[in-house]
């Protein structure tokens, strides 16, 4: 099927599961057919785990090594009542992650004992040299790392030389040599057996602060969980991977507390007032574009401490006020953030590059602000679907970020050259460097030549859809059941469904630029509402469309009380 919408597009369905386990699950849930594709083909045998990832999806904690040895050395601290610097990274992962060692650890250490630093971008990701020193200045005992440290050989042997013990819990990618932490916590250590490889850097410091209460026979703290569901999404690590559903466990977990209101942070209770966000309809989307930019804006545009403030604090007022400066700090940002996504975009036609052709997009400006590249580089990476690397120049030395797609491994091509860098960290999805400038021209070349190496055989594949729906099986007892299978994101997609030989009328533009196109999809005498979100230019094709199909995620209208069809693409048949 070809789209009508996107130049090149190509759609077809997932490859049809088995018809015996199809007819099985639709037996015993009562449902539709398409949905019964759905789970047969995402779940397998085991389909049932995606109705139900609960907390029994958790993984002993125990389980990870180092675990011991940290929490053998926090006890030891506890005992000695000695002081504790817990240093995060500046995104909302490593806020997060920060933010739930410091309440966790806080009630178990005399007053006062516990510091936090979640850096800054002046400093750059991880363990700076100004943080060793005042670690080592102001007498401190411990250091643990959150979300970072995997990376900071010197550091942690500066710290050590001088008597201070770290210990690490991260989740990126180890270099070939580890710092000389006295305990590194890392599912992606070489030989790590832990089942779930792809825990955020705030599930990593979960995991720790869940076997150090047990040990001391304490109740987990689960109200905590409010904040591993917010830095696992916010970081867009997968929510399932080849059947390993724990991460989907532990957001689903988090919805549940933060529905109840049970959850350990105010300050995100009052933001999601502040935005309208009703928690007992939480989704993904909400925290992935609307919570965690918020949050970020203040590393981009600001001091990031405004954001772990607000995660930490007691004080209902504190809270209204610190929220406010983060929504001045995310109108800065949102204009900062068009500007350059516009510079990169001239850029990009000034090189003449091509990106499908290139398999990858590199670009770099003069002092592009640096909390403002990744931003730049997701916008092109989703629009073009290469990965993509912004970097700003400095006088002597230059920043990059890297987001990535689906099937490429960013951080492997970073490793790959990594002789070229002064730092570099991050993931398969998203990662960042720091090179001398001389430097540059040879790096973009090597990253090309990185890029049409390890491009994914399947490329060019077709898109895909779950399955073909008729418009009669569109009710809310079916969109229950496909919500029922949130949260969706990586690794677990929200699913698209075709609806064929539609007809569209009541077709209107609205939003605040009239961006979205509203109206009524029919098929075969039976009409539903529709919603195509930023579509709003092809009102033309969806007026002129007769007996086309309709690519389309199911929703549901809150004012209306119904569900609805939310457009996503149109198709030939």
């Amino acid at each position: 099927m070809n789209s009508l919408l996107v130049q090149g597009r190509e759609w077809e369905p997932d490859p049809a599961p088995d018809e015996h386990l199809v007819r099985e699950i639709v037996a015993s849930l009562g449902c539709a057919p398409a949905l019964g594709a759905l789970l047969a083909h995402r779940g397998g045998a085991e389909w049932r785990n995606l109705l139900d990832p609960g907390a029994s999806q958790f993984h002993s904690p125990l389980s990870l090594s180092g675990m011991d040895a940290a929490m053998e050395r926090v006890i030891v601290a506890i005992s000695r009542g000695e002081r504790v610097f817990i240093h995060g990274d500046f995104d909302v992962d490593g806020l997060t992650g920060a933010a739930i060692l410091y309440l966790g650890l806080a009630p178990l250490f005399p007053r006062s004992t516990i510091k936090v630093e979640v850096g800054d971008r002046r400093h750059g990701h991880g363990l700076s040299r100004a943080f060793v020193l005042r670690a080592i200045d102001e007498g401190f005992n411990l250091v643990i790392t959150v979300d970072c440290g995997i990376s900071n050989v010197d550091e942690v042997a500066m710290l050590r030389e001088a008597g201070v013990d770290t210990v690490i819990t991260d989740h990126h990618v180890p270099p070939a040599e580890l710092p000389p932490a006295v305990a590194i916590i890392d599912p992606q250590l070489p030989g790590e057996t832990y089942p779930n490889q792809h825990l955020a850097g705030v599930g990593v410091a979960y995991k720790f602060l869940s076997a150090l209460y047990e040990r001391l026979g304490k109740p987990v703290p689960y109200q905590l969980l409010d904040l591993v569901g917010l830095g696992t999404i916010a970081d867009l690590v997968p929510l399932a991977a080849g059947g390993e559903v724990e991460n989907r466990a532990l957001v689903r977990e988090a919805f549940a507390v933060i529905a109840r209101g049970e959850g350990a942070s105010l300050g995100l209770r009052v933001l999601m007032n502040r935005l309208s966000i009703n928690p007992k309809r939480l989704t993904a989307s909400d925290i992935g574009y609307i919570i965690a930019p918020k949050l970020n804006a203040a590393n981009r545009a600001g001091d990031p401490k405004v954001a772990f403030l607000l995660l930490t604090t007691k004080v209902q007022e504190r809270a209204e006020y610190l929220s406010e400066v983060l929504l001045d700090y995310n109108r800065d940002r949102e204009v900062a953030q068009g500007d350059l996504i516009a510079q990169a975009a001239d850029e990009l036609v000034r090189s003449g590059s091509d990106p499908q052709r290139d398999g990858m997009i590199i670009l770099s400006g003069k002092y592009w602000n640096e909390g403002i590249i990744g931003l730049a580089a997701s916008n092109l990476a989703e629009r073009y679907r290469v990965p993509t690397v912004i970097i700003s120049r400095g006088d002597k030395v230059s920043r990059g970020s890297c987001r990535s797609v689906d099937g490429f491994d960013i951080i492997a091509c970073l490793r790959d050259n990594a002789n070229l860098f002064l730092h570099y960290g991050g993931h398969k999805m998203a990662a960042g460097f720091t090179v001398k400038n001389e430097l540059l021209p040879l790096l973009r070349d090597r990253l090309i030549d990185c890029a049409v190496q390890r491009r994914p055989a399947d490329h060019k594949k077709k898109r895909r859809f779950d399955a073909s729906i008729n418009a009669a099986q569109i009710d809310t007892r079916f969109y229950a059941n496909i919500r029922s299978l949130a949260p969706y994101g990586p690794g677990n997609p929200p699913p698209l469904f075709h609806l064929p030989d539609c007809l569209f009328s009541n077709l209107s533009l609205v939003g605040a630029q009239k961006q979205h196109l509203k109206g009524t999809v029919s098929q075969n005498g039976v009409s539903l509402p529709l919603i195509a979100f930023r579509m709003g230019r092809h009102i033309e094709a969806f007026e002129q469309a007769s007996g086309n199909g309709l690519i389309f995620r199911p929703g549901f209208d809150d004012w209306r009380g119904t569900v609805q069809v939310e457009g996503v693409d149109l198709v030939d048949e």
